[in-house]
């Protein structure tokens, strides 16, 4: 039987694990992929080669090398008769699929990655470039939660029939021997007989560490016992401010940027997520792997898998007032706390990348077979 040809398009050359493993755990006996990245080569093309996928780029610099872009997809779709595209983020999204429509690929797909984001910006370019990606230029779309799905129709008008939601997966046996090396976070800090309370994400506005900062400043008040620490990359200038006007310069850490996420968040009493928007929150199954209880806003996966009082707490909204009240609820159970972990680190297993992928590729079959 012939393999299926398939070409995954994608703006950044970076390392990626969501592509790496569904590739991976992907039945290679019936799929033959390519790789395709908008941006000059870099770790993702070395991550493909140790998988012995082709990969390649095209050097694209700035929205000026759309058209050479747009053509050299062309020639390619055509010249190795692909049948099926899958495009990733903005720029790639536009290009592939136009690509993909003038030459007739049998199936297109659109993947969500960052629409979430795009009705927090009020920026009508965005909502409106994803609008065409996903309604007119792509077959199917892929939704990573149920929340997605739901801002697509609402925001962005994509019929419900075109939007299949199919969760991240997860190389979870991975995460978890990744966890047991020992990071050192509690000693660095000299919390070591604190609860602590962790949060992990790029510091910028949508993931509302400002709010978390003062959220926990009321709740930590008369306590001596906790501790936040927040580990991520990023500019720490705005939020040392808001840690040095609440005056809780010993109960919030900054961690920055870590290589070493899996060991640092196993140091975790309660993992906190206080994000304005998710597409899912990878975070969310990779503090569940570990047997964290999650206290989170609505975002993303969250709504799906959090259950207050059995795996975490779901604050009503993303504002102080809600998280506050939610880490009091979280504080107030502490004895729970392992029996929630437990829950979670189960739940997380219906995440393991060799389920999620079998389900995606049983739908490139359906799509397929469909054309």
């Amino acid at each position: 039987m012939a393999k299926i040809r398939f070409a995954h398009v994608i703006d950044g050359s970076n390392r990626n694990p969501l592509l790496y493993n569904s590739i991976k755990y992907s039945d290679r006996e019936r799929f033959e992929y390519c790789v395709i990245t908008l941006q000059p080569a870099g770790e993702l093309q070395q991550q493909m080669a140790s998988l012995g996928v082709r990969s390649f780029s095209l050097d694209y610099l700035s929205r000026r090398n759309a058209v050479s872009a747009l053509y050299r997809l062309i020639r390619y779709f055509r010249k190795e008769n692909i049948q099926i595209v899958q495009t990733h983020l903005f720029d790639a999204s536009l290009i592939a699929l136009t690509a993909a429509k003038i030459v007739g690929t049998p199936v297109k797909v659109f993947t969500g990655h960052h629409s979430h984001e795009v009705p927090l910006h009020e920026r009508k370019f965005l909502t409106f470039v994803d609008g065409i990606s996903a309604k007119l230029l792509s077959d199917h779309s892929i939704a990573p939660s149920q929340q997605m799905k739901d801002i697509w129709i609402s925001d962005f008008g994509v019929p419900p029939a075109k939007i299949a939601v199919v969760h991240h997966g997860f190389d979870l046996h991975a995460w978890r021997l990744a966890a047991a090396r020992p990071a050192g976070l509690r000693k660095r800090f000299e919390i070591e007989d604190k609860l602590v309370l962790g949060a992990v994400g790029r510091l910028w506005w949508v993931k509302g560490f400002e709010t978390l900062i003062r959220a926990f400043a009321s709740v930590s008040k008369d306590r001596t016992d906790i501790a936040l620490v927040i580990v991520g990359g990023g500019d720490t200038a705005d939020l040392q401010a808001v840690i040095d006007k609440e005056r809780v310069n010993e109960r919030v850490f900054l961690a920055g940027r870590s290589e070493e996420i899996a060991s640092e968040m196993s140091e975790f009493d309660v993992f906190v997520h206080s994000s304005l928007a998710e597409s899912f929150g990878m975070v969310f199954i990779e503090a569940f792997a570990l047997g964290i209880p999650i206290v989170s806003t609505p975002v993303g996966v969250a709504p799906e898998i959090i259950r207050d009082g059995v795996t975490g707490f779901l604050s009503n909204g993303t504002d102080r007032s809600s998280i506050k009240a939610t880490l009091r609820k979280m504080l107030e159970v502490q004895e729970d706390w392992k029996k929630m972990g437990r829950r979670g680190s189960e739940i997380a297993n219906r995440f393991d990348v060799r389920l999620t992928q079998a389900e995606c590729d049983k739908l490139y079959i359906e799509w397929l077979k469909q054309t």
